[in-house]
């Protein structure tokens, strides 16, 4: 009996020890675990927390259209390599030639005295004062002829005959006298219309644009300076005073004596000189030796100067500065 209720009552016991609470401290509920990868085994990298981490991630790139600003070109350059489109090109106009003022003055040159009067063909003009019935008839220096058409200054003009006939063509008051020269005495002409006036060869003068409406016109010769140079082929002989007209191929002119040289001397010490201010491109001998006369008239700055010889005749035309 006793062999069956042992057995038993060891059960029991056992039983109640299976059963019974434990009691155990209490704990922090664990987060649930991330799933491992082959990279988690790697050693974490140590970081450097003085610099700035930068994600590794690439850029996102918006796809749309680049937006053009709507601006005027700018002409300026923002550096030196760059060049401007041609449409930003803005050309600046050249400058206006400024006015020559009026004005007499004496230079020498190579050991010649030239005289002249200078003046701006924007508001001066030569005016071709001729005689109709002859040298002298009118006048009889160019002082004279001057005063009569209330001009500032005078030279005397282009050759004439013994009989007092123009030697070449000649316009004055729009009125037409003479014939072309063909020698050396008449290789230029002086043309001057309302807006323009030009010293021309003579085979140029019929296509020139100066001879439309001309107004004043006077042939002459030889041409001492074109385009600034001398020309090549003048006499170097018989020194004698000399008259000419100055151009400097745009609104700038003189009429002037020299006491005496040659032509070829006068050609040198011309273009080598600076009358007031411009260097003379073209410059037409005018009849010389006692025909040669220059007045300038007090209302000249520098003026009230004449420069005639003592036997100085009478000619036959003059040319007189007189406002526009």
């Amino acid at each position: 009996m006793l062999r069956r209720i042992l057995p038993l009552l060891l059960g029991l016991l056992v039983f109640a020890g299976c059963s019974a609470p434990v009691e155990s401290p209490p704990s922090t509920p664990l987060a649930a675990p991330l799933p491992i990868s082959s990279h988690s085994a790697k050693p974490a990298p140590e970081f450097n927390h003085s610099k700035p981490i930068t994600a590794q991630t690439k850029p996102i790139t918006a796809q749309t259209e680049p937006i053009t600003p709507q601006v005027e070109p700018i002409a300026a350059l923002t550096s030196d390599d760059q060049k401007p489109d041609q449409a930003a090109v803005i050309i600046t106009p050249a400058a206006p030639q400024l006015i020559l003022p009026l004005a007499y003055d004496s230079v020498s040159s190579q050991g010649i005295t030239i005289s002249a009067v200078c003046f701006d063909d924007r508001k001066f003009q030569l005016t071709v004062a001729d005689q109709a019935d002859g040298c002298g008839s009118q006048w009889m220096d160019a002082k004279s002829a001057a005063m009569s058409c209330n001009g500032y200054a005078a030279i005397n003009g282009g050759f004439f005959t013994p009989e007092g006939k123009p030697l070449g063509i000649l316009v004055a008051s729009g009125i037409k006298r003479g014939s072309l020269n063909q020698s050396s005495l008449g290789a230029g002409i002086f043309i001057s219309s309302k807006n323009k006036s030009a010293i021309v060869r003579r085979e140029h003068y019929a296509s020139s644009s100066v001879t439309h409406n001309v107004e004043n016109l006077l042939q002459a010769g030889p041409i001492l300076i074109e385009h600034g140079k001398p020309t090549i082929g003048l006499s170097d002989n018989n020194a004698r005073p000399r008259s000419f007209i100055a151009w400097d191929g745009k609104h700038h002119w003189a009429i002037g004596h020299i006491d005496s040289s040659t032509l070829a001397a006068a050609a040198r010490a011309l273009s080598e000189t600076s009358l007031i201010g411009f260097k003379a491109s073209a410059v037409l001998n005018l009849d010389g030796g006692r025909s040669s006369d220059l007045w300038a008239g007090p209302r000249v700055p520098g003026g009230a100067k004449t420069h005639r010889s003592f036997l100085n005749k009478p000619v036959r035309n003059y040319l007189v500065i007189t406002s526009r």
